[in-house]
């Protein structure tokens, strides 16, 4: 019997979407489990419209084409895409914090689902807002919302929990937790004056526990004579209030996206002035507070120039100076404008002063004399190595080549 009603509220879903936008039925496999996606964009969309994208986590015993109904019409009169997908968190028995496989695949679902939609929208023409993707979830959806949405700062710039269950677990942070929280994140929390004993208590446990970690703009709402429920209006005015109040810096992070594209071209064409760019864009990025992509080029750059480093350092250690030194010298030319450059001549100069640099290249030159038959000066060169620098790897090498004759 319970069929029928399912059904119908289907059928009501889809009719909606027809009315206020398009809906894509979408799937995901994770772990060998099919996960449905409902993904809806709102219509009469104007040319360069980028749509900001809200992830709506499905509620207690509810799927992602339940849940997506509530969010069609505020998406088309607000403009904002909706993507839910089925999760498993989120079910009436409850979600233990030791089944830590069951959040990482509903994670995996969201985050997969994400992807899905951003494909099929550039397929379908629809252009998403990547800086403008919030979650929210009700009730058992909090689980999932709050574990994800507070690990992944880099996918979601707000997060909403409505009337949501909630445990310490989920605010205690783990070594495989690598994404830089973002301690600035708006977090909207909201309960009904009459709602169940147990989310009352868990949604003040939350705004605690997100306190206590150094979040600071968390906001807790107690609605006036609201129950158990959903309540998607006091969501969307929060979620209203944020979009404007962002849309600045979320504009310019766009701008600042496109930017960063050129200079990848650039940076892989080997082009100068790269580097001294991207400066500026992190710089302006930190300041509009969105991520335009500038701060993660940087990152990845960073991360190749402490690899070139390290090989110096390896040259070093194996007592190949002159290619170390040459290296350092390649470094620091390429990465000129980041703190590599800096330590590139450093390092170089600080091995170019020291007595195993100096003792090497006395004894190339003792090499060299050798070589063109001057026997005598090349050994009285050598001799000075070993009294000079005694201590040093080249050292040991000149007593040899005089023992040997």
């Amino acid at each position: 019997m319970r069929q029928i009603p399912l059904a119908l509220m289907l059928l009501s879903t889809l009719a909606r979407a027809q009315e206020y936008g398009e809906d894509f039925r979408l799937k995901v496999d994770i772990a060998g489990e099919t996960r449905k996606i409902a993904f809806f964009v709102p219509k009469d969309r104007k040319k360069g419209e980028a749509l900001p994208l809200l992830v709506a986590v499905p509620g207690t015993d509810s799927k992602a084409f339940l849940e997506i109904g509530q969010w069609q019409q505020p998406g088309c009169d607000m403009r904002f895409a909706v993507v839910s997908v089925d999760v498993t968190t989120n079910s009436a028995r409850g979600w233990a914090a030791g089944d830590q496989l069951e959040m990482q695949r509903d994670c995996e679902a969201v985050l997969e689902a994400i992807k899905l939609c951003q494909q099929t929208a550039t397929e379908n023409g629809i252009t998403l807002d990547p800086s403008a993707t919030v979650i929210t979830g009700w009730s058992g959806g909090g689980y999932l919302t709050m574990w994800l949405g507070l690990r992944r700062p880099d996918v979601f710039f707000g997060i909403c929990g409505r009337g949501i269950v909630f445990l310490k677990d989920i605010a205690k942070f783990g070594k495989l937790d690598s994404v830089p929280r973002n301690l600035d994140m708006p977090i909207f929390l909201y309960r009904g004056e009459l709602d169940n004993p147990r989310v009352m208590e868990q949604v003040s446990d939350a705004k605690k526990a997100l306190d206590d970690l150094g979040f600071k703009n968390v906001t807790l709402e107690t609605v006036p004579r609201m129950l158990h429920e959903s309540k998607p209006e006091v969501f969307l005015e929060w979620y209203g209030t944020l979009l404007k109040s962002t849309a600045k810096g979320r504009a310019d992070a766009v701008k600042i996206a496109a930017e960063v594209k050129e200079l990848r071209e650039m940076y892989a064409q080997g082009k100068g002035g790269v580097l001294s760019k991207l400066a500026k864009l992190v710089e302006r990025e930190k300041k509009g507070g969105f991520p335009g992509g500038a701060g993660a080029f940087a990152a990845e750059i960073e991360g190749e120039a402490a690899k070139d480093l390290k090989k110096g350092e390896d040259l070093e250690g194996n007592g190949a100076l002159f290619e170390a030194a040459d290296l350092y010298k390649e470094v620091e030319r390429k990465y000129t404008g980041i703190e590599a450059s800096k330590s590139a001549r450093d390092r170089r100069l600080k091995l170019m002063k020291s007595d195993g640099y100096k003792a090497a290249e006395w004894l190339a030159k003792a090499k060299e004399l050798k070589e063109k038959g001057q026997a005598e000066k090349a050994a009285e060169l050598l001799l000075k190595i070993t009294e000079t620098y005694p201590e040093t790897a080249a050292a040991a090498e000149a007593e040899s080549i005089l023992k040997s004759g």
